[in-house]
């Protein structure tokens, strides 16, 4: 194997590695697998602190939840942004951005970011941490459920939001 193989193979092998590094104490984790093969784990700590889960070795945590009117051309909608923090706590950098978010409505549909709203993403080294916002923008009856970590094709992690 010629060594431009050898380093795709190590750095697929430690991608890998770091989305099945995922760690929690059983006191701490909620597992449901109703969505799909692969387990949505959220954690929750017992002295009030934001919700957070740490997935591929990012702990996720949705520091606060603001909504706000928006008017647009076509009128008004209902602006949800939510403050996230994640700390790289696995063995790799690990990419995250606004664009690995959608918002879930009661009625099922996944909602993408507001491309016109302050968003972010980065690399994040081994121990460092990241800080952003991402804004979703909902039409007159559409009411949010659900903040929804999905980087990929599947669902990963997810909040339950106020709605109002």
């Amino acid at each position: 194997m010629n060594m431009k193989k050898k380093i795709v193979t190590f750095f697929s092998l430690a991608l890998m590695g770091s989305f099945l590094a995922a760690c929690s104490t059983d006191d701490q984790a909620k597992t449901d697998t109703t969505q799909g093969s692969e387990p949505i784990e959220q954690i929750t700590d017992q002295s009030n602190a934001e919700p957070q889960s740490i997935i591929g070795g990012l702990k996720i945590i949705i520091d606060k939840q603001e909504i706000n009117q928006k008017k647009t051309e076509d009128g008004e909608q209902v602006l949800h942004t939510f403050t996230i923090t994640a700390e790289n706590m696995g063995s790799v950098a690990a990419g995250l951005g606004s664009i690995d978010f959608l918002l879930e409505t009661e009625e099922g549909e996944l909602l993408e970011l507001d491309h016109t709203m302050a968003m972010f993403g980065n690399e994040i080294a081994v121990g460092e941490t990241i800080t952003g916002q991402v804004s979703f923008a909902l039409e007159e009856g559409q009411v949010a459920k659900k903040l929804i970590y999905k980087p990929g094709e599947e669902k990963l992690a997810e909040w339950d939001v106020k709605s109002e």
